[in-house]
């Protein structure tokens, strides 16, 4: 994919297992980016329609895109969280873990869709061993016209 316009609005949706049984549903979240290219680089802010009137700092991005491939984080200015009740809570006082997304493009659907994870427990055994809890799902994304 070839970058020629540096400002760059990309609408998509991410998605997550909401519960650990089976019989649990995914939650799909859309989201709105507004990108600044350098190359084929990017960085910039995005909002998603969960944590819009939750988050009130701008949510960072930075990634690249490189042939058929798009890898970008998305860094959270704080914690957030649903409770056991599916109330959205904050915590100010604790980081976010970075979410890392992964995915390619298809040419038929003009998108990019792939995977995201995020690291939201580690704790170190030995030198060698750690033990971590790490949360994913899909996505998918694409340039507004």
């Amino acid at each position: 994919m070839i970058i020629i316009d540096n400002e760059q609005i990309w609408k998509g949706s991410f998605s997550y297992l909401e519960g650990y049984d089976v019989i649990d549903s995914y939650i799909v979240v859309s989201f709105k980016m507004n990108l600044t290219f350098n190359g084929n680089s990017f960085m910039g802010t995005t909002i998603d329609s969960e944590s819009e009137n939750i988050i009130t700092e701008p949510i960072l991005v930075k990634g690249f895109i490189e042939n058929d491939k798009i890898s970008f984080i998305v860094n959270y200015p704080y914690y957030y969280y649903k409770d056991e009740n599916g109330k959205i809570l904050v915590d100010k006082n604790l980081s976010h873990p970075n979410i890392e997304y992964l995915g390619f493009y298809d040419e038929i659907e003009k998108k990019f869709s792939g995977t995201w994870e995020m690291v939201i427990y580690e704790q170190k055994i030995t030198e060698e061993e750690y033990i971590e809890e790490v949360a994913s799902g899909g996505f998918e994304i694409y340039r507004e016209k």
